[in-house]
């Protein structure tokens, strides 16, 4: 999957969680730290350049770093770091997002979202979306445009939420 659904998931997620009398600041920085940290499941693709292969491996891509398990352990170490509890539970949230999405992408191998537990890897029977590991000549030959455009359908609820003026969104205040 390409980031455009990870941001937007996020950043959707982030502006649930904003009371209606928050501070435009303090609301943009936890739309944009829950965006990123939606994201950052994906360094695992980094550890291909250090040689771990793809495959079923629980440091391959899709594989630990996108389990549900990683979404308590971004909230406790938010909390940790001196982050407010709804703010620690909304990163949590947009940390568990990136996994549950994967599985709507096309993959062959799906995500293991159950590691420690279970190397199982699931799958959506639902995958609207395109994107998908391809090797290197296909990528330079690959329609991107058409990805990009098929993610934006897909995401336009979250990105809609997430850009929606005002302090909470679309959502009424509290």
């Amino acid at each position: 999957m390409a980031t455009i659904g990870h941001i937007a998931v996020g950043a959707a997620i982030a502006r649930g969680f904003a009371p209606a009398h928050e501070p435009r600041g303090r609301r943009m920085r936890r739309v944009l730290t829950a965006a990123m940290i939606a994201t950052l499941p994906d360094a695992d693709l980094l550890l291909r350049a250090i040689g771990v292969p793809a495959g079923d491996e629980p440091l391959a891509h899709r594989g630990a770093s996108h389990s549900l398990i990683i979404g308590p352990g971004v909230a406790v170490l938010a909390w940790l770091a001196g982050a407010r509890f709804e703010d620690g539970v909304c990163y949590g949230l947009s940390a568990m997002s990136h996994g549950l999405l994967d599985t709507l992408s096309k993959s062959e191998r799906g995500v293991a979202l159950a590691w420690p537990l279970s190397r199982r890897r699931f799958t959506s029977p639902y995958q609207p979306v395109l994107a998908r590991a391809l090797p290197h000549q296909v990528i330079l030959r690959r329609p991107w445009a058409q990805v990009i455009m098929r993610e934006l359908v897909v995401f336009a609820p979250a990105i809609a939420i997430a850009a929606w003026p005002g302090p909470r969104g679309p959502f009424r205040s509290r």
